[in-house]
This record gives structure tokens, C-alpha cells and sequence, in this order.
């Protein structure tokens, strides 16, 4: 299963979404950041603590272009660093700069995009990308192309839904449609979490609650005790919505086709 979120320009809380769905994942899992404007999934949390001289880019340089996906696949393993927290998460760092990210090629996003499908096809490693803002038509589009399922995240607020429904109309254009899209509300504000679907036209996948201690540490790195950050409202949600992905996504593989 490849796992994609994103959001407008509001900046949401995607980084700290994707951070409490993986460490909350129930099988191996493999999270990429690929934010085009700089990666903050290991400067943040992570800060410190893991050597970010593997990643996005030396992965591309490795997997040239001659060679088969499962290969390319194969080389994440090479590229990625173990988190702490949960061993059987890995992280494939982003880029440290914007400059960085402007160095990434078409070629280099559908190259990507396929050798995530081969790892979580054939590998049986389920994979989160944290994709950032879509602002631009540049990016990681490949990869939202191949996603099993793109989480548009959201607060319920005027300001954010105004950002996302932008984000939409881009998703629409790239994807052709928006079937594998839906909306993931976080934070507290005024309105529903179904009224914030509603307006953006997008089923509710989950909501993540405003807990800003638990958030400060998947953003920031803050320390939190290992139980208080289990019992924190924001993983309960997390592994609660976590579990509820990873079984869709068996019910379908099991599911029979049916000849029409």
C-alpha cells in the first residue's frame, strides 16, 4: 500500500500526520520525504539522532536509469535509516534545500513513484510519502499518481479549506480524478470534521486531534516519555486510523474479481 499526504498551502501539519500514522503502522513500513521545498521529517523529529547523508538523492544517483525497478526497489534499504522509535520503520530522508529539490527530475519523481509500487507490491513493505504543499505543478506528482491513496490534510479552518480546495482543483487536473483522495481533518476549530470533507467534496478518511505536546514531538523532536506519547490523544487517534488503512487495503487485496 503506497500512502500519500499532502495539503495546500496552509501548511496543516502534514510532516506531524505522517510521523503519528508511521509510527502507529501495524507491518513494516517505509516513509519517504519528498517535500520539493526541503524535508523536515529527520531534521525535526529525528534531529540529531540519524545521519541524513543517505536519502532522495543518493538513492537517485544509485538507482540509475538503466536499471530494473525491483533493483531499485531493492536499494532502499541502502538509502534509508531505521527509526529509533520503531525499528520497523525506515525513513528515506528529503532534500535539505529547495535548490535540492529542483534537482529532482520528472524522470527521477516516476522512478521513484515505481520503485515505491515494487516495494510495497512485492516487497511487503507498505509505504508513506509526506509530499508537502502542492502549490506548484513541479513536484512529486508521479508518486501521488501511483498512490493506493492520497490523504489531503486539512484544519477546520476558513483559511485552510480555502488552501485545500486549491489543492483539490490540482489533484483533479493531475490525477484525472480524485478517486483515491480524501480528506484527513486535524486540529480544533469551528467546524466538523464532515463539514470540512463537505466543502472540499472529498470523503472523511480520519481526524487527528490537537494535541500539542504529542505534535511537538513528531515536529520538533521535543521529549515526551515513551508511555505519556502512547497514551497522547494524537497516537491513539494515529494508531486508530493507522489500522483502519492497513485493513482496507488487505479487504481489497483479498477481495475476488469479478468478470463482467
Amino acid at each position: 500500500m503506497l500512502t500519500v499526504l499532502a495539503s495546500g498551502k496552509a501548511a496543516p501539519g502534514v510532516t506531524t500526520s505522517a510521523w503519528a500514522l508511521a509510527l502507529s503502522w501495524p507491518r513494516p513500513l517505509l516513509v519517504a520525504d519528498c517535500d520539493l521545498c526541503g524535508g523536515d521529517m529527520a531534521p525535526g523529529m529525528l534531529a540529531g539522532r540519524v545521519g541524513v547523508d543517505r536519502g532522495l538523492l543518493s538513492w537517485s544517483a544509485a538507482a540509475r536509469h538503466d536499471l530494473p525497478v525491483a533493483a531499485a526497489a531493492a536499494l532502499f534499504a541502502e538509502h534509508s535509516v531505521h527509526v529509533p522509535e520503531q525499528p520497523q520503520v525506515s525513513l528515506i530522508s528529503g532534500f535539505a534545500t529547495t535548490t535540492q529539490g529542483s534537482s529532482f527530475t520528472n524522470r527521477s519523481w516516476e522512478r521513484l513513484a515505481a520503485a515505491l509500487e515494487r516495494s510495497a507490491a512485492s516487497l511487503g513493505r507498505d509505504a508513506v510519502v509526506d509530499a508537502g504543499r502542492l502549490v506548484t505543478d513541479r513536484g512529486c506528482w508521479p508518486v501521488l499518481r501511483a498512490a493506493d491513496r492520497v490523504l489531503l490534510t486539512v484544519r477546520r479552518s476558513v483559511r485552510s479549506v480555502h488552501a485545500a480546495q486549491d489543492a483539490v482543483q490540482r489533484l483533479r487536473q493531475e490525477l484525472g480524478d480524485l478517486a483515491t483522495v480524501s480528506a484527513l481533518v486535524v486540529g480544533d476549530g469551528p467546524y466538523s470534521a464532515g463539514e470540512v470533507a463537505k466543502a472540499l467534496e472529498l470523503p472523511l478518511a480520519g481526524v487527528l486531534p490537537e494535541d500539542r505536546a504529542a505534535a511537538a514531538v513528531l515536529s520538533d523532536g521535543a521529549r515526551l516519555s515513551t508511555k505519556a506519547m502512547q497514551r497522547s490523544a494524537l497516537m491513539r487517534a494515529a494508531a486508530s486510523l493507522a489500522g483502519t488503512l492497513a485493513a482496507s487495503t488487505e479487504r481489497s487485496a483479498d477481495s475476488p474479481v469479478v468478470a463482467g
